[in-house]
């Protein structure tokens, strides 16, 4: 059992040699965490979480059964709530470049999903449900539900999501 197994007991590090988790972390049972991720200080993450290869998180919150794919970038504040799914190389942000003006923190709601290379900066929500397709910039915050793609975003379906199987023909 290497250090990292020791400080998380029923988390699983990919390769813990090439894996760094700060002081005052906590991380839950069940999550997985890929080789080249630095969790920084002051996060949270809930169980069976599983967090890509090269990441890196800042002190955030982050809830149960999310998926954050490889080379996701999670600034300082942000919360991403339970089942929410962030494609590979999401990028959040926080600073709103306004002098002495406050940060502001990008929210990601329970169950939302963000597509890869989509950048999201300060102080957005992305509603529960919500679908952003991959390679957006979202400067706004999207409601509940909804579906947007693009830059800038347009919404290209209201109401809840289904499923649909593939099949072969």
């Amino acid at each position: 059992m290497n250090d990292l197994e020791k400080r998380f007991p029923g988390v699983r590090f990919y390769n813990p040699t090439l894996t760094e988790v700060q002081a005052d972390v906590s991380i839950g049972a069940g999550t997985r965490v890929g080789s080249f991720t630095l969790i920084h200080q002051g996060v949270v993450i809930g169980s069976a979480t599983t967090i890509g290869s090269h990441c890196n998180i800042c002190a955030s919150r982050i809830g149960d059964r999310v998926s954050i794919q490889t080379g996701c970038h999670i600034t300082r504040g942000v919360v991403v709530e339970d089942e929410a799914f962030l494609g590979p190389g999401v990028i959040t942000l926080n600073d709103t470049l306004k002098g002495d003006h406050p940060m502001a923190y990008p929210r990601i709601c329970r169950g939302a999903k963000v597509g890869g290379g989509t950048v999201i900066l300060p102080g957005v929500t992305i509603g529960e449900g919500a679908i952003v397709g991959a390679g957006s910039v979202v400067r706004c915050d999207i409601p509940a539900g909804k579906t947007v793609l693009g830059s800038p975003l347009h919404i290209v379906r209201s109401g809840a999501h289904r499923s649909v199987a593939r099949t072969s023909e």
